[in-house]
């Protein structure tokens, strides 16, 4: 992050920069700051942007050898992997607030309003709105249930990736979330045919992790996760099933282990699904010995599935 790198060489740097860079005066509830510092003012802006993305990204930016894992947050012991993954993320509705040319170099302030995403969509909302029909499995997250509460209304939200963001999106208005906002959209919901439960609700490293699955009626069974930044894999895809079943099976040489490498508290989504018959699971990636990467950034289009299936929800969190 290059404020950090800034600072650190501040001796050299520093000298002679404006008194204000690193010192803008903003209201720490709702706003980010961020700087940036190039010979091209151009560079120095997208420095700034950077600086404030990386507050809000839900993403991972950062280079992690993890050893002795191949599934985050379910750990096997045979292989050694490296996590890297890297945002350059548009955001829109930052201000400039600071300018200055000095000695060939530009220095840039630029300042966000990070309010509540309640509160942004709110603002921007038309008027005269009726009631719409909400995605079954949205409309029972804390997200949804805290916006139909404060609009008095009930309106066909989407959770959207877009411009390396996941955004709250009705019709034509598009609203950034944070992480901690993000987690309002994981949700535990129960189906009168399929239920799923781990064996803890919280978790920290090295922790053994497996899954009690019930159905009454005969069928097949999926299992898939949702990663604290909205990546979503598939650990079980269509196995047929006459009873309730524990994944993995005691009996199984597939072992889950907790890890956590990105050294902060993390919640994850277990979602089971109930069909009669198999479903093509093409979107989800089955999960292998690699990390998920950013092509399955697709918390969206399960969502967009879970509207037309049976299925029941798991949260869970996992220690630093």
């Amino acid at each position: 992050m290059k404020r950090i790198f800034f600072i650190l060489i501040a001796p050299i740097l520093l000298f002679g920069t404006p008194s204000w860079f690193f010192n803008i005066e903003h209201d720490e509830k709702c706003e980010i700051v961020g700087y940036g510092m190039d010979s091209d003012l151009k560079e120095a802006k997208q420095s700034a942007i950077s600086d404030i993305t990386q507050a809000i990204s839900v993403s991972v930016d950062s280079s992690i050898d993890i050893s002795s894992s191949d599934i985050r947050g379910r750990a096997k012991h045979s292989s050694s992997v490296k996590l890297k993954t890297h945002s350059k993320a548009i955001l829109s509705g930052i201000e400039f607030v600071k300018v200055e040319n000095e000695d060939g170099m530009w220095y840039v302030g630029a300042i966000y309003d990070n309010s509540p995403f309640e509160i942004k969509l709110k603002k921007l909302l038309p008027d005269n709105l009726k009631d719409e029909k909400q995605n079954r499995y949205l409309k029972k997250t804390w997200g949804i249930k805290n916006l139909n509460r404060d609009i008095e209304k009930k309106l066909n939200y989407q959770i959207v990736r877009k411009d390396n963001f996941w955004q709250l999106k009705y019709r034509d208005v598009l609203v950034p979330i944070n992480q901690n906002n993000f987690y309002k959209f994981f949700s535990n919901q129960k189906s009168n045919l399929v239920s799923i439960k781990a064996n803890q609700k919280i978790y920290k490293q090295n922790d053994d992790m497996y899954f009690n699955v019930k159905h009454k009626k005969e069928g097949y069974i999926s299992i898939l996760y949702v990663e604290h930044n909205g990546k979503v894999g598939t650990l079980l895809a269509n196995k047929k099933s006459t009873k309730s079943f524990r994944y993995p099976d005691v009996k199984s040489t597939e072992i889950f282990k907790i890890e956590n490498p990105y050294k902060k508290t993390i919640q994850e989504l277990y979602v089971a699904i109930y069909s009669k018959k198999p479903i093509n699971l093409y979107e989800f990636e089955q999960v292998s010995g690699n990390l998920l990467d950013e092509s399955n950034y697709n918390f969206h289009k399960l969502i967009s599935r879970l509207d037309s299936l049976d299925f029941s929800t798991f949260v869970i969190k996992i220690r630093k």
